[in-house]
This record gives C-alpha cells, sequence and structure tokens, in this order.
C-alpha cells in the first residue's frame, strides 16, 4: 500500500524533490541526458585491501579443506601421488625413492621385483621401476614375508598383522596380544605366533581361507622364529628361554594333524634368526653362533659351526637348496670368509676375502656382496666375477638375477646393471 503522508509516494515530498536540487542521488535518478558515464575511483589502497581479504578468505578455506582431509594430505600420500600418478611410473625407472623416512635391511627384498616395507608403507616394484602395488600400513615395528606373490606384515611387539599379495594388502587384523613372529607359505597358509596368558607363546595357524585349523601353546620358550612347510600341514618353530643368565635355544617340529610337537631339538646357546622349508623334509636354520639342516624324517640335526667367527650376513635359497653365510674372522665384522652351503649341510665351498660384508645375497651359482659403498659378484665356486659401485649409503644389496642387483640406499633403491 502506498503512504499518504511521508514516504516516496506521498504528493508533499514529490513536490519537494521537484523544487529542490538534490545534492545526492544514484545514477538511477538522474535522467539519461544528464547522466555522466564516469565511474567513480577506488584507490589503490583500497584494491590492495580487498585483494588481502580475499587471499585471507581463499587461505582459511584452504586450511579448513586440508583439515578435513589431513589423512589425504599425508606426506607419503602426497609423495606417492606425485611420483606414480602425476609424473607416471612408467617412464620413471632406477633409482626409485623410497615411499617413508627407513627401512630396515631385513625388510628389503627381492624375487627379481622388488618389494620393500617402510615404517609407512609396504610397495612392490617391477624391475624396471614401475610399481606393482603400494599400501600405507599403521605398524611401528614391520615386518616383512613372502611367499611368491603372497605378502605377510606383522607388528613385532604390537597388535595386528595384515596378509595379501604384491598387488594389493587385506584389511589389517588386530591380535589380542603381542606378536612374536610369523610366516605365510605359496598357498597363501599363515601363522602367527603371539605371547598369551598361562604360557610364554602361542600359534595361530590360517589357512588361505583365513580359517583357524591349528594352535599350539608353548610353556617353555619364546618362538622367535617359524616356516610352514609348502602345503600347510605343518612347521618348524624355534625359540629361546633363559638360563642363568644364557640364553637356550630349541626348534619344535609341529604337525598339524597332531596336538602335540612331533620333535624337539636342542639349539645350545643359540639363536635362530630365520628358518625355511628347503622341502617337506629338510629345514635350513641360521642362528647367532651356529646354523642347522634339520631333516624331519630322520630326526637329524646336523650343524655348521661358526669357529668363533662373526655373523655379519647370510642368505638362504629355497630355488636351489642352498644358503650363505658371512663370517668375520677378525670378530670386527671385517675380512670375511664366504661359506657356501648345501641342505645336507655340506660346506660346499668358503672363499676367504678382505671384505667386510654388510649384506649379502644368493641367486642361484651367484653370490653378491655389499662392502660399504662397493659391490661385488663371485660365483659360487670363489671365482670373483666383478665388482660395482653401490651409491653412498648403501644399505642393503639383494640380487635380481644373475647379473644385476638392487641397493637400498638411504633414501632410494638403485640397481646395479653389471658387475665388471
Amino acid at each position: 500500500m502506498k503512504k499518504l503522508f511521508g514516504g516516496r509516494y506521498s504528493v508533499r515530498n514529490v513536490e519537494k524533490r521537484k523544487k529542490n536540487q538534490r545534492s545526492v542521488m544514484s545514477y538511477e535518478d538522474v535522467p539519461l541526458d544528464e547522466y555522466n558515464d564516469k565511474q567513480p575511483e577506488i584507490s589503490k589502497e583500497a584494491v590492495k585491501r580487498i585483494l588481502i581479504v580475499v587471499a585471507i578468505i581463499l587461505a582459511l578455506g584452504l586450511v579448513v579443506f586440508a583439515v578435513a582431509n589431513r589423512d589425504a594430505f599425508s606426506p607419503d600420500k602426497v609423495s606417492h601421488w606425485f611420483k606414480y600418478d602425476l609424473l607416471g611410473s612408467s617412464d620413471e625407472g632406477y633409482p626409485v625413492s623410497i615411499i617413508g623416512s627407513t627401512i630396515n635391511s631385513g625388510n628389503f627384498q627381492s624375487d627379481g621385483d622388488v618389494m620393500y616395507v617402510s615404517d609407512t608403507s609396504f610397495a612392490a616394484l617391477s624391475s624396471s621401476g614401475n610399481e606393482i602395488g603400494y599400501n600405507q600400513h599403521g605398524f611401528a615395528n614391520p615386518i616383512l614375508c613372502t611367499a611368491g606373490e603372497n605378502v605377510l606384515i606383522y607388528n613385532l611387539g604390537g597388535n595386528g598383522f595384515v596378509t595379501g599379495t604384491k598387488e594389493k594388502l587385506n584389511k589389517a587384523k588386530d591380535t589380542d596380544y603381542y606378536v612374536l613372529t610369523a610366516d605365510i607359505n605359496d598357498k597363501g597358509y599363515y601363522c602367527v605366533v603371539t605371547q598369551t596368558d598361562g604360557y610364554l607363546s602361542k600359534i595361530h595357524v590360517f589357512n588361505n581361507n583365513n580359517e583357524k585349523i591349528y594352535s599350539y601353546s608353548f610353556s617353555d620358550y619364546y618362538i622367535n622364529s617359524v616356516a610352514l612347510n609348502a602345503n600347510g600341514t605343518g612347521c618348524v618353530a624355534c625359540g629361546v628361554t633363559g638360563d642363568n643368565g644364557s640364553l637356550l635355544g630349541i626348534a619344535y617340529v609341529l604337525d598339524f594333524s597332531q596336538e602335540k610337537p612331533v620333535a624337539t631339538h636342542s639349539l645350545e646357546e643359540n639363536t635362530i634368526y630365520s628358518v625355511e622349508y628347503f622341502n617337506s623334509n629338510t629345514v635350513c636354520m641360521v642362528g647367532s653362533n651356529a646354523s642347522y639342516t634339520l631333516d624331519i624324517g630322520a630326526a637329524a640335526l646336523k650343524q655348521i659351526d661358526y669357529s668363533n667367527m662373526q655373523l655379519t650376513a647370510y642368505d638362504i635359497n629355497t630355488d636351489t637348496n642352498t644358503f650363505v653365510l658371512a663370517l668375520s674372522r677378525s670378530g670386527d665384522g671385517r675380512t670375511c670368509s664366504i661359506e657356501y652351503i648345501n641342505s645336507a649341510g655340506e660346506v660346499l665351498k668358503v672363499n676367504d676375502t678382505n671384505l667386510a660384508i654388510e649384506s649379502i645375497s644368493l641367486y642361484k651359482n651367484r653370490i653378491a656382496v655389499l662392502d660399504s659403498d662397493v659391490g661385488y659378484l663371485f660365483d659360487t665356486d670363489g671365482n670373483k666375477i666383478g665388482k660395482a659401485s653401490a651409491g653412498n649409503g648403501a644399505k642393503a644389496l639383494r640380487l635380481g638375477n644373475a647379473d644385476e642387483a638392487y641397493i637400498l640406499g638411504i633414501n632410494e633403491i638403485r640397481r646395479i646393471v653389471q658387475f665388471k
């Protein structure tokens, strides 16, 4: 309704506007012939203030967005996106930057492809440096186990493990007690050893459908290394216990159709670092003071004594049923002997060197070793084939084939393509 008195449409105000010249008006009220199209100028200072306000608003918006999506903007994921999604890994090749901060030497493996677990991630790379698989994990102390395409990573001293393949890991599983060790085989069967109430340790065995098929509790020993046989019907579990300040070792042979171990073998004052099946009846065990081969059927344990030498590196090759030891003759890690041993526990060759061997890798009839920033290649008869630079900060070496090796550096993985 129009207003009769006052207001825009009152008669009195209309007459007043006709008589009086307005000092302020909008250009909409100016007759067309009187309109000046010059726009009022905005000072540079005002423009500057406007830009600052806009920038602040944008910055605040980005902060809110980043906080809401902070998981997607972790350093590892940003690095992974930049390397593989933006740059494209197919043309990258070696060297390849490591995703994460640190990798323990034991978590760097090769079967032609490269697999590693860092403090944040698992990754698998092809021989040309292309990414095969990538997953993040949340384990404080991850340990990598592999068998063919199958992968198991467990949180040593923590709760949890995850299984999967090179291409993709499954969802991690929590454990009720701290994990001590674990293993997986080519069929995807796996076992996890944990602490437990009333016992020192307990083994849990699962088939490739994640169904528990066996468990056993150990009352006298902490199990620290384990290996499943190829068909998932048994395992060898090695453990330690204290005795008047010394550590005593033991090896249990378990048949999953039997309630109790079918055999035990005393390993004296020895801690087993790694145990592997060569076949269904023969096992290799590498320890701190001696190594062994075990004929399960004959219950025959063959010891390879270190003769007061210090173990600096080792590797087990289940394709050739052999293993190799680097033993320091001087006791300070230098002047190492390389011992090449078969599944019967026979030392086939001893090669004395002046090298300080930090890492060793066995592939068919080739043995590669790492001494500081230089890699050396030998045949299994002890003949030197050649050497190559491993680069600064080299931590571990793994043969990819008979002539090439991968090098774990501080922040990248490199490749030696030829030993000369």
